[in-house]
């Protein structure tokens, strides 16, 4: 600094030392703002920087990001691990070359590692004839910005690299390690001092690095904190073993601890460092130390320790959008999980193997984290928090709580609850046709009830026969929940059944449509079966007592439990009713918990479709036919109208239905909904059915 200037508030001038004039002053790293190191000077090449060229040209400014990294990720620690996150946010990628040749020498020490627990993973490199001197300008400057003193070329590589993987590395000079390095706890009452000038009395707890010779050892260094003050790289070292290790994270910090040692290696130790990095690391530092120290490298590394790399975790992209509450799409969540470094395999779910470097990243949801925190938090929409009840996981309900539950469902539904005699007219069995004969009673209360009920529905029919002489309701709606009794037998085989009956108007729809008769009925049951949680499918079956075109088996969760359909119209006209429909269940339904079910957050793809058969197609066999061939995004189908007359032919009738097609895990693409739709129609037209509309 020439006189006039200012630094740290003191002014520059002439002054005369021991009589000689001084026209400035030298100044340190620390003086000119560039490092933090108060002692020494900078030494510039001379052939490249003549004396007099100003600080501003030979050390130009720049900018130094100060980052605060969290504990769980000690990879962030490192310029490389940062690096990768830019990468995986879209910046492109160029890792540095590792240029390294070797020579066919072997190391002139051993490596023995007693405790393996406190260090998994150990390799020791062996380069020879090495220049001992400072670093170039440029790896100074690295350091200086990183709050680093520069020290030798030697020691410098080794700090560099470890700030550039996260990797801490120590060199030890060859000629003061014996045999070789012992890896092993301390003895009572080893003292060591340390590259600070301190001497240390040992932890029996404390890892240390050991030369040996013979059976005799001792301390050089404490494992992952600091090195010994006698074994460190000097200006005539020509040799050095170095030491690339991986320790346990918990001793590390109970020695630093122990000892008031905070250092650049103890703080990445005690978070841990990449299992996988230890060889990489060290083959980039000797690569440097050919460049900048003229060193000549060993072939062989010696490795004690077999590292554990990470495990796959299963990944489910419909997963990550339900926790996040978004709808990246899969290859999107792929693409970023790869350009972290993670491996893709499988499918559905996938695979993924996170890099040797991620040590956060174990359970999927820490795969759904980065997914979020690459493609942007504010990139996911601001929604209440979702709701996720747990199961209802209560016992099996009790047959009268069961019974219980039905009532009240359909009651909700709008039916009505009956309760009719448990007997009935023997003669009548012939009338409804309810085979086989059924019990007689030995004294009866009246010849019109000498026999068991064999099914509920016959006393649904007196009842709205009774009802219809004394008043003509719009419509009526019955349930009546009771036993009956078959034969098994000489034996009396006593059962439950459901029976359910509508009669009169249909019922009024949002959309203005109106539902009535077979279809309003059949949805009622659907509906009523869906609240318990059990999927109701009707199957074409012939049954004496109802009408041959409307007659079908009722299959619940899979099980036949009754049948559904128009009683028969010889019935209707012997007890003089207008068309009446009727279901019977037998009890009890499948069991099947409860369990909540988000509602699907993608949208639905409507179409209607109407289709022409002749009357006597059973509506079972069209709807089967449908779902066969609609595919599996079909998410309901519902029969809204039924119509005969003009234009159609007689003997035609035709149906007409409301399709909901929906993608569980995305957006459905209408391409993909025509194409269900031509299978359809191709389906029906192969029937020999027409397509109305």
């Amino acid at each position: 600094a020439l006189p006039g200037t200012e630094v740290r508030g003191l002014a520059i001038g002439e002054r005369t030392i021991q009589g000689v004039v001084s026209h400035g002053m030298a100044l340190s790293p620390k003086e000119l703002g560039v490092g933090e190191y108060g002692g020494g000077l900078l030494e510039f090449p001379p052939d490249t920087l003549p004396p007099g060229t100003p600080l501003a040209e030979a050390w130009p400014e720049e900018e130094v990001l100060d980052i605060e990294v969290t504990p769980n990720r000690p990879d962030a620690l490192g310029i490389l691990g940062l690096a990768f996150d830019l990468h995986a946010l879209g910046y492109s990628l160029i890792l540095p070359e590792v240029r390294l040749e070797t020579e066919s020498v072997p190391p002139p020490f051993g490596l023995k590692v007693e405790d393996p627990q406190g260090a998994p993973h150990f390799t020791l490199s062996y380069a020879f004839n090495l220049k001992v001197g400072p670093s170039p300008i440029w790896l100074q400057r690295v350091l200086f910005a990183c709050g680093m003193r520069p020290i030798s070329n030697v020691v410098d590589v080794t700090n560099y690299v470890m700030l550039e993987r996260a990797q801490p590395m120590h060199a030890f000079d060859l000629r003061f390690v014996g045999e070789g390095i012992l890896v092993r706890r301390a003895k009572p009452g080893e003292k060591l001092v340390t590259l600070d000038g301190v001497e240390r009395e040992l932890h029996l707890e404390d890892l240390v690095i050991a030369g040996y010779r013979g059976e005799e050892s001792f301390p050089i260094g404490l494992a992952g904190v600091m090195g010994g003050a006698e074994s460190e790289v000097q200006e005539d070292t020509r040799a050095i073993a170095l030491e690339v290790a991986q320790f346990d994270p918990v001793s590390i910090r109970k020695t630093a601890r122990r000892h008031g040692l905070r250092t650049e290696a103890s703080y990445r130790f005690e978070r841990g460092v990449d299992p996988l990095g230890q060889v990489p690391a060290a083959q980039r530092a000797l690569s440097l130390l050919q460049t900048l120290a003229g060193a000549r490298v060993a072939e062989t590394i010696l490795e004690e320790g077999t590292p554990q790399a990470q495990r796959p975790i299963p990944f489910r992209p419909a997963y990550a959008n339900q926790l996040l509450g978004t709808q990246y799409p899969e290859e999107v969540q792929l693409a970023i999980l790869r350009r972290l470094g993670c491996r893709v395999e499988g499918e559905g779910p996938y695979r993924v193997t996170p890099p040797s470097r991620r040590l956060d990243l174990e359970l999927e949801e820490d795969l759904v984290e980065e997914i979020a925190r690459i493609q942007g938090y504010e990139s996911i929409p601001l929604d209440l928090p979702a709701f996720f009840p747990a199961p209802d996981n209560r016992g099996v309900e009790r047959p009268y709580q069961r019974e219980r539950r039905l009532r009240e469902l359909l009651s909700g539904l709008g039916f009505q609850e009956v309760y009719t005699y448990s007997f009935m007219d023997p003669e009548e069995a012939s009338l409804f046709r309810l085979p086989p004969p059924p019990w007689r009673l030995k004294n009866p209360l009246s010849p019109e009830k000498a026999a068991l009920r064999t099914h509920l529905f016959p006393g649904l029919l007196r009842l709205l026969k009774e009802n219809l002489a004394l008043d003509r309701p719009e419509r009526a709606l019955l349930f009546e929940v009771g036993r009956v009794f078959g034969k098994e037998g000489a034996w009396v085989r006593e059962e439950t059944h459901l029976a359910g009956l509508l009669f009169g108007e249909g019922l009024g729809l949002p959309h203005g449509e109106k539902l009535s008769g077979y279809p309003l009925l059949k949805g009622l049951l659907e509906a009523f079966l869906n609240r318990l949680g059990l999927d109701l499918r009707v199957e074409a079956h012939p049954y004496p007592f109802l009408h041959p075109g409307v007659s079908g088996k009722v299959r619940v969760a899979g099980e036949e439990k009754g049948f559904l359909g128009q009683v028969h119209p010889e019935i209707l006209k012997a007890l003089e009713l207008p068309p009446v429909y009727i279901f019977e269940l037998h009890l009890p339904l499948p069991e099947k918990p409860f369990r909540f079910q988000d509602p699907s957050r993608y949208p639905l793809a409507l179409r209607d479709l109407a289709v022409v058969v002749p009357e006597a197609t059973p509506y079972g066999e069209v709807e089967a036919l449908l779902r066969q061939a609609a595919g599996p995004y079909l998410e309901s189908l519902r029969l809204f109208d039924l119509y005969q007359g003009p234009p159609l032919r007689v003997g035609e009738k035709s149906l007409a239905f409301h399709l909901r097609f929906r993608h569980p895990e995305r957006t459905l693409k209408d391409e993909e909904v025509e194409e269900a739709m031509a299978r359809l129609l191709t389906a029906l037209r192969s029937r020999g059915w027409d397509i109305r509309g």
